[in-house]
Formats: C-alpha cells, sequence, structure tokens
C-alpha cells in the first residue's frame, strides 16, 4: 500500500508544476515539469538553471523548487526532496499567489506524511483546506483539494481504518475528474483508484478492488505513464494472487516488471519483485522464487536507507522548529520575566522597610509606656 504513497507526491509535483507553467509560460519550467516523472535528474537540472538566474523572480524561483523537490522525490531521495520542499517556503510570505501558497502548505503536509509524521501532515493539510475554503474561484484550485484529501485519507487509513480511509479517496477522486485541468487529472485519479483498491483488498473485497485497479489502469494509459500502469499491473496481480490464480499473477507481473523498465522506480520494482516471489514459491517454482526473493531483498534494503535518511532529516527539521520557537518564546518572555522579578524585589523591599520601621514605632512605644 505504502508504495504508491510516493508515486502520488511525484505525480501531483509534476501535475502542479504543470499547471503553474501554464500560468506563468517558461519553456524550462514546462519542459522540465514534464520530465518529473520519467527522467527525473533532467527535471532537476532545467529548474535548477530557472532557479540559479539572477532575472528570475520569486514565484518563479518557487516553481523552479517545486519541480526539483519533484524530481528528488521521484528518486526517492526524500533527504533531498523535503530540504528543497522547506527552502521554498522561505519565499511563502513574499508570494502574491495564493494558489502557490495553498500548493507549498499541501506538499508539506505531504512531505510530513510521507515520513509518518502524522501530526504535523495534518497541521499543514489543515492551513491549506483553510485557504482553499476561502479560495474566490474554486474551480482552479479542485486538484489541491484532491491533493489534500488524498493525503488525509493516506493518514486516516494508517491511524484509523481503511473504511474511512476510502471516503477521503472517492473525495479525492471526485474533485479531480471535476477539476478543468486535464493534465492534471488522469494521473492523479490513477493514483487514488490504485490506493483504493489495496484498501479493498484489505477488506476483503476482491472483485471491487480489482474494478478499482482496472480504472488505475485506464487513466494511467491516458497519459502513457509507464509506472503508473506498473502499480495498476501490481495491483490486479494481488487479486489474482488472492483467489488462487497464481500463474495469472505471474503473467500480469512479468508484464509489469516489462512495463517498468524504462521507469527504475525502485519502489515499484521492489513491489513486483516480491509479487512473484510470492506466487513462485506458491507454484513451487523454486528457481525463479530465489531469484526474485535476492532482488526484493536487495532493493528493499537500498530503499530503506532512503526512507531512514529522510525521516532522519525530518526529525532534525522539526527539532530545530522547536529550538527556534523556544528561542522566540524566551526573547519575547525573558524581559517579562526581569521586569516581574524586579518589581517583585522592590515590593519585598518596601514591604521589608514598613515591617522595620512598624517594629521600631512599637518598640519605641512600649519604651514610652514603660516609663510612664
Amino acid at each position: 500500500m505504502k508504495m504508491i504513497k510516493h508515486a502520488i507526491l511525484l505525480y501531483f509535483l509534476l501535475c502542479m508544476s504543470s499547471l503553474f507553467a501554464q500560468h506563468h509560460p517558461d519553456s524550462l519550467l514546462e519542459t522540465a515539469a514534464r520530465l518529473i516523472y520519467e527522467r527525473p535528474q533532467e527535471a532537476i537540472d532545467l529548474a535548477g538553471k530557472v532557479f540559479d538566474d539572477s532575472s528570475t523572480n520569486e514565484e518563479e524561483k518557487v516553481k523552479a523548487l517545486l519541480i526539483i523537490s519533484s524530481g528528488y522525490a521521484s528518486m526517492r531521495d526524500y533527504d533531498h526532496s523535503l530540504e528543497t520542499m522547506l527552502k521554498a517556503t522561505s519565499y511563502f510570505d513574499k508570494l502574491k499567489d495564493e494558489a502557490q501558497k495553498i500548493n507549498i502548505l499541501n506538499r508539506i503536509g505531504g512531505q510530513y506524511e510521507q515520513m509518518k509524521i502524522y501530526d504535523k501532515a495534518i497541521e499543514y493539510l489543515d492551513l491549506a483546506l483553510e485557504r482553499i475554503d476561502n479560495y474566490p474561484v474554486q474551480d482552479s484550485i479542485r486538484p489541491f483539494l484532491g491533493y489534500n484529501n488524498v493525503m488525509r485519507g493516506f493518514i486516516y487509513r494508517e491511524q484509523m481504518n481503511c473504511e474511512i480511509a476510502l471516503n477521503y479517496f472517492d473525495r479525492g477522486i471526485n474533485a479531480y475528474l471535476n477539476s478543468t485541468e486535464n493534465n492534471t487529472k488522469n494521473g492523479n485519479v490513477s493514483i487514488i483508484y490504485y490506493n483504493k483498491g489495496n484498501c479493498l483488498i484489505s477488506l476483503g473485497k476482491l472483485d471491487e478492488a480489482s474494478e478499482s485497479f482496472s480504472l488505475s489502469k485506464v487513466y494511467a494509459e491516458k497519459i502513457a505513464a509507464s509506472s503508473l500502469i506498473g502499480f495498476a499491473y501490481k495491483g490486479l496481480a494481488e487479486v489474482n494472487s488472492r483467489k488462487g490464480n497464481y500463474k495469472e499473477a505471474i503473467d500480469i507481473l512479468q508484464t509489469a516488471v516489462t512495463q517498468a523498465e524504462s521507469v527504475g522506480d525502485l519502489v515499484l520494482n521492489r513491489g513486483l519483485y516480491f509479487g512473484l516471489s510470492n506466487n513462485y514459491l506458491a507454484i513451487k517454482d523454486w528457481e525463479n522464487y530465489t531469484k526474485y526473493r535476492d532482488l526484493y531483498l536487495e532493493l528493499k534494503q537500498s530503499t530503506r536507507s532512503a526512507e531512514r535518511s529522510s525521516i532522519n532529516q525530518s526529525l532534525v527539521s522539526i527539532t530545530e522548529e522547536r529550538e527556534m520557537e523556544i528561542a522566540n518564546l524566551r526573547k519575547t518572555y525573558t524581559p517579562i520575566f526581569i521586569g516581574v522579578s524586579i518589581l517583585i524585589l522592590v515590593i519585598l523591599f518596601y514591604l521589608i522597610r514598613e515591617v522595620i520601621r512598624s517594629e521600631k514605632k512599637l518598640k519605641k512605644l512600649k519604651y514610652t509606656l514603660k516609663n510612664i
């Protein structure tokens, strides 16, 4: 299930970057946006040129950073993806485009969801949703609403259950299908149907899951997204495997492996190898079982290292954020504390002085009375 969490971020980055490029035509950014999914390093290089150009304005720099972050995510380099995303936030207050601000907040929420830091993810998704609700032209930001709902679906699937997640996945599908941005909706709808299919499998609704994976494949084929087609095949193979149709599952998975060759998506390949090893084991084909099991374990180790690095980076970022908050609190309240402390000392000084004076007067009065 969690494989496509990464994929949805990647494809959304492509889609949103394309959306921005249409509003602010720039050939390099348009080209970079198209390359994110299939040739991410080229996308990073092109967007980097735009960012480094001294004539680039702040909004274009943010668009470039979003593409760079997307490219790193596409290569499963989540450490640099998050680092670049957080860099984009330094321009937040200077941006005039409210839609771009919503995109940044959504994307940070998505990054934290990816790291399983769900409280931070919800915090940013809530900030984005508040701006979405107040946006004057709702039709133009339906993709942002779709993304927001899908991220919540991922979170609630982990924290609660698939029944709740399915509701948010359906909301996401509805938002994208009602979007006027044709370049954004097909890939994202494919991704959501894939996740919906995984939830339906977990609920034992295999026929509904098969239908969902088939729809995922249909929408992926509309934009010739090889990686997404591969994920859809993987889901269909899982359904066949659950039904005991092991040879059919193997045929589907082998088709998916061929489909994924041009993509180089480690997470997708890991899932395909895992499926093949299990199905070959089921039919007692030990040679192929060992082959694909070894391939799976090799990729599992590589992707796990990248994920751990990203989680460590996110924890460092949160720690630094908390330290800044504490420093700001100290900066604000330390003068107040000092002032209150001085005031208390002054009051104590006057109280003590009055007590001493009172005692002297009392002693004097006693002495007077004694000598009368």
